[in-house]
């Protein structure tokens, strides 16, 4: 009987640190840079794509920094009196980051018949052949100031991605249509998830 109840407890106290001890190292992403000739790429769009890509493979604990005005007015609710003070966020509990990414977009475009076109300069009717993305990406240990990870990675795709640009709509303007658009947008994942797959494989200390 004891036997069981201490099995029992052990499962608890597993599923508890599941739940609340996350020992992946911190990671606070900005927004990524616009390093090409062209005024119009995307890069807050693409800085999107690789948060929303980190968090899948979730190799970070991902720290929210450019969106920290819509925790403030929370809680600054909080402190009005209006909120239940039991549920309200407290105020010095935003954790720091172990380790800031910066990145920059240094290319940006697709090759259509008669050579390559930059974007959004599209003329013409022909359709997009094959779409180049560069992301170069950097990660910071924010105790030391090394740099821990510096790499570039090239992104290519040869189709239309339509589900792509979807979820991504962002990538539209950029590419002046729907179809460049989706070529670019799968372009740019292609580069991500490069750098997703770098970074899984390197090791990271909390």
């Amino acid at each position: 009987m004891k036997k069981s109840l201490l099995s029992v407890i052990a499962i608890l106290l597993v599923l508890i640190c599941a739940v609340s001890c996350d020992a992946r190292p911190r990671l606070a992403i900005r927004p990524f840079a616009n390093k090409t000739t062209n005024p119009n790429i995307p890069a807050d769009a693409i800085t999107d794509m690789m948060t929303t890509e980190l968090n899948k493979a979730r190799i970070f604990s991902l720290m929210e920094r450019e969106r920290l005005d819509y925790i403030g007015d929370e809680i600054r609710l909080g402190q009005s009196g209006l909120m239940d003070p039991s549920t309200a966020p407290r105020l010095g509990k935003i954790k720091g980051a172990q380790y800031t990414m910066t990145g920059a977009v240094t290319v940006y475009h697709f090759n259509k018949s008669g050579g390559v076109v930059a974007v959004p300069g599209l003329a013409g009717g022909a359709a997009a052949k094959t779409a180049y993305v560069v992301i170069d990406l950097r990660i910071v240990n924010n105790e030391t100031s090394e740099v821990e990870y510096a790499e570039v990675r090239q992104g290519s795709a040869k189709r239309e991605a339509s589900g792509m640009a979807a979820a991504f709509p962002g990538f539209f303007t950029a590419g002046g249509s729907r179809s460049y658009g989706g070529i670019l947008a799968s372009a740019t994942r292609d580069a991500v998830m490069q750098h997703v797959r770098a970074l899984q494989e390197y090791t990271w200390y909390e």
